[in-house]
C-alpha cells in the first residue's frame, strides 16, 4: 500500500519568555520567510501497523487522546483516507502550551483485490483498527514456485 501523510498544527504567534532564542533558531534552521508562506508546522503522523490474512488487510494505528468522534474514516476512488482534528480545551493555566490543536490526516492507496464497501473501522483505548476485506478472487489465488532456468 501506498502512504501519504499530512499534519498540521497551529502556528503560534506570540512568543513566550522561554522562546527568547526562537528566531535565532527560525533564522538559522529554516528558509527566508518560510514561516510565512506556509499552512502550519508540520510534525509526526500517527504510528500505522498494517498487517494480512489470508482473508482481510489490517491497519492498526496509534491515536493516544483522541476521541471516536475526533477521527474520520473514507474511502473513495481506491483511497482510504484517515483523519482527525482536535479543539483546543481550556482547562487550567498554563506558561506554554504547544499542544493547544492538532489536525492530521494519512492516506492510502487500496490495493486492486479488496472489497471497498465493506471495509470496517473500531476504535479502542487509542487504537484505530481499520479492516479491509479482500475479494473472493483474492482469496483463491494459490501460490506457485517458478523454476529458474
Amino acid at each position: 500500500m501506498d502512504t501519504k501523510s499530512v499534519v498540521k498544527t497551529g502556528n503560534d504567534t506570540l512568543h513566550t519568555l522561554f522562546d527568547r532564542h526562537n528566531w535565532l533558531d527560525k533564522f538559522f534552521g529554516a528558509p527566508l520567510l518560510d514561516e510565512y508562506f506556509t499552512l502550519g508546522k508540520v510534525t509526526n503522523v500517527p504510528s500505522v501497523n498494517v498487517s494480512e490474512t489470508n482473508d482481510t488487510y489490517l491497519l492498526t494505528i496509534a491515536t493516544p487522546g483522541l476521541e471516536k468522534n475526533d477521527i474520520n474514516v473514507e474511502v473513495a476512488d481506491g483511497m482510504l483516507t484517515i483523519s482527525a482534528e482536535t479543539e483546543e480545551k481550556k482547562t487550567g493555566r498554563y506558561n506554554r502550551r504547544e499542544y493547544n490543536y492538532c489536525s492530521w490526516s494519512r492516506s492510502f492507496s487500496l490495493p486492486q483485490n479488496c472489497e471497498e464497501s465493506k471495509v470496517s473501522a473500531e476504535y479502542k483505548n487509542g487504537e484505530l483498527k481499520i479492516s479491509i476485506p479482500k475479494n473472493d478472487s483474492a482469496k483463491t489465488k494459490s501460490k506457485k514456485s517458478i523454476a529458474i532456468k
